[in-house]
């Protein structure tokens, strides 16, 4: 990744906001062509099968559980064990990062009208995918084999004039962040953390999750020359059912920071029991 896309990328991390109403118009032209663009030629330290798909949609169709959506909309597909979904997260957070520093208003969804979506990617909406989803959105509370649209990101024009409180408070980037020894495996590892370590994990700590939740736990190994991140083991959120999605998107905030600090972790990531587990070994 190029020194400038990268800190591009990192000083859109506080810019970031929750945008769940939008303008029912379209981006100009430019601006979603330069997000496919990005993925296209986007390159992360391991392998992996996410594809993303652009799509128009219409604005006066519920594509999204809060109403009217936006015309321009990305879709993020990938296998659904938890590696690949976790996967998918640390891909797409990239992109949402991207959008933003162009100006672009975004969201993460994992709650999407299965069908409506269906209209627009081909092969994923099939009448038995559509039982299988909760309620009609989403593809699913169990974990399923076969691709799957994991998350939506609506891209578009905040529409300032239908902001609920909910929205307003959700959207507060940074607002009701745990203080860092509450987001680590081991409380007692907070005074030994390197002062550039630590300025790492406080941007893994603005990374999007379900509610604000912030469910991953921060792991050191190898004095503190090995980073992990992973939600507790048996961890449920109460409505979003891939946190390991969100944990993806905070492993991409530690990817970012630590290559800004001037290192060149390996990245891995594999299931340990119920959970995608991120490591970073510097």
């Amino acid at each position: 990744m190029l020194d400038e896309t990268r800190r591009y990328l990192i000083e859109s991390i506080p810019l970031r906001h929750s945008v769940r109403t939008f303008l029912p118009e379209a981006l100009p032209e430019a601006l979603p062509e330069q997000v496919v663009r990005f993925f296209a030629e986007l390159s992360v330290p391991f392998d992996h099968t996410t594809r993303m798909e652009y799509f128009k949609a219409e604005p006066s169709r519920k594509l999204y559980n809060n109403g009217i959506n936006p015309v321009d909309n990305l879709g993020f597909l990938a296998q659904t064990d938890l590696v690949s979904i976790s996967k998918a997260g640390f891909v797409g957070e990239l992109v949402m990062l991207y959008a933003v520093s162009l100006g672009i208003s975004v969201c993460w969804f994992g709650h999407y009208k299965l069908a409506e979506v269906g209209r627009y990617i081909a092969g994923i909406a099939t009448p038995d995918r559509i039982k299988q989803s909760n309620l009609g959105y989403g593809y699913g509370k169990h974990i399923d084999v076969g691709e799957r649209v994991i998350c939506c990101m609506p891209m578009g024009r905040k529409n300032e004039q239908k902001t609920r409180l909910v929205d307003y408070v959700a959207g507060r980037n940074g607002a009701g962040r745990k203080p860092l020894e509450e987001l680590l495996e081991d409380p007692t590892s907070l005074e030994g953390i390197p002062a550039d370590i630590r300025e790492v994990l406080e941007l893994a700590k603005l990374a999007p999750s379900a509610a604000n939740s912030q469910m991953w736990r921060f792991g050191f190994g190898d004095d503190y020359r090995t980073i992990t991140v992973a939600k507790p083991v048996g961890y449920k959120h109460f409505k979003w059912e891939h946190p390991d999605v969100d944990v993806g998107m905070c492993a991409s905030h530690i990817w970012l920071g630590l290559l800004d600090k001037g290192y060149n972790p390996t990245v891995s990531v594999r299931q340990d029991e119920d959970r995608a587990f991120w490591s970073f070994a510097l």
